[in-house]
């Protein structure tokens, strides 16, 4: 009998649901909105974050004075954004540098300008704190950064500007900028940064009214669960979070991925050393014609799902259930929300990628959940809200 069940991750989601918001450094869910799209990646719990204007068309004068730049002018630049990251992030002229143990004790905040000058494209970086959007800077900057873009036409065109961020290993991804008939991309990892010494424990250490290290719950929770698994995240400009966790370093080398071959007709993707794909969302999300709500679980909570890839004939769905912190073998379909038709490829392209979920946006003004696994590519679009 399954009747006591909901009731019991309802209890449980009212104290800890609100904790799987992500960090200080990481993008704090229930933040102040501020009128941006955010995409935010975080592999081996550090993060890499590409924010930028809603409303950044291709028919922008500053843009079209990019594309029409000749040799011999004056570099051009369009302000795009911020990029921010853990202080691992190496990405262009960004990150630790030769000696990491001389890194610095804080990550890239950046805004981020598109430039084109004799050496091509790339994406000027200014640290935040020194320069405005008019391109004057308030104090002497320092040293700006540089990173170089790799640049190919599009046949399609996209219309507003839009910004990627793919995983394609266990520390390292793509940022892809798509713009009009264009598209860039840069390649980013983490490095390796000596470990720090353990904090002392500050328990019962000082005034009542101290917050100490152990007290903070919030962070602790969050902590557990990027040990094991990565996260990829939106954040709408009205500050709405879409929130993924996905399993760390499920490769293509175990039982979970060679049984992909031989799924039966209704049978579900078996991830038998892996909890299942948790979704959190504090927007509705709506699939074509199907509305993925949130309050699943709870009155007044963001909607959490465990999704499940299942096989229907020679196509694929996307099952969401509302347990969404089930065991990856633990499928129980008694809480089944919904279900989906996703579109599913064997792309070939690179056969040793480990299991990866990202949000891609879409020219059409949607978003793509995208799960990946070596070959297999499993996607399906959606709009955020009714």
């Amino acid at each position: 009998m399954h009747f006591w069940r909901p009731h019991l991750i309802a209890i449980g989601l009212a104290a800890a649901l609100g904790t799987l918001g992500v960090s200080a450094e990481a993008g704090q869910s229930g933040a102040d909105p501020d009128g941006l799209i955010t995409y935010q990646l975080t592999l081996g719990a550090r993060q890499i974050s590409v924010a930028h204007e809603p409303a950044l068309r291709a028919d922008d004068p500053a843009f079209s004075a990019l594309l029409t730049w000749l040799p011999g002018a004056a570099e051009s630049a369009v302000h795009l954004g911020r990029l921010e990251g853990h202080r691992a992030l190496n990405i262009g002229t960004l990150g630790p540098g030769p000696d990491p143990v001389k890194a610095p004790s804080s990550g890239p905040s950046h805004e981020l300008w598109l430039t084109r000058d004799r050496d091509g494209w790339a994406l000027d970086v200014r640290p935040a704190d020194t320069a405005d959007k008019d391109g004057e800077d308030e104090t002497e900057p320092a040293a700006p950064g540089r990173i170089p873009l790799t640049h190919r036409p599009r046949t399609a065109s996209a219309d507003m500007l839009t910004a990627t961020l793919v995983p394609d290993g266990e520390n390292s991804g793509q940022l892809a900028i798509r713009w009009g008939t264009n598209h860039w991309t840069s390649d980013f990892n983490f490095v390796t940064l000596p470990s720090s010494p353990t904090p002392e424990r500050t328990s019962n250490v000082g005034p009542a009214s101290s917050l100490t290290r152990d007290s903070d719950t919030s962070a602790r929770y969050r902590g557990a669960a990027l040990a094991t698994r990565n996260e990829t995240a939106l954040v709408t400009p009205d500050g709405g979070h879409i929130q993924i966790l996905f399993q760390k370093e499920l490769g293509t080398d175990g039982d979970d991925y060679v049984a992909l071959e031989s799924i039966a007709d209704g049978g579900l993707v078996q991830l038998t050393q892996a909890a299942v794909i948790r979704l959190r969302t504090e927007v509705p999300l709506q699939f074509g014609d199907t509305l993925v709500p949130t309050d699943n679980l709870a009155p007044d909570f963001p909607g959490s799902y465990g999704l499940w890839l299942k096989k229907v004939a020679t196509d694929w769905r996307l099952v969401f259930n509302n347990e969404p912190d089930s065991w990856g073998t633990q499928h129980d379909p008694a809480f089944d929300a919904t279900e989906i038709d996703v579109l599913h490829s064997e792309s070939g392209s690179k056969d040793d990628q480990p299991l990866a979920v990202y949000l891609a946006p879409r020219d059409d003004g949607q978003v793509g959940l995208v799960i990946q696994w070596g070959e297999h590519l499993w996607t399906a679009d959606f709009r955020v809200g009714q």
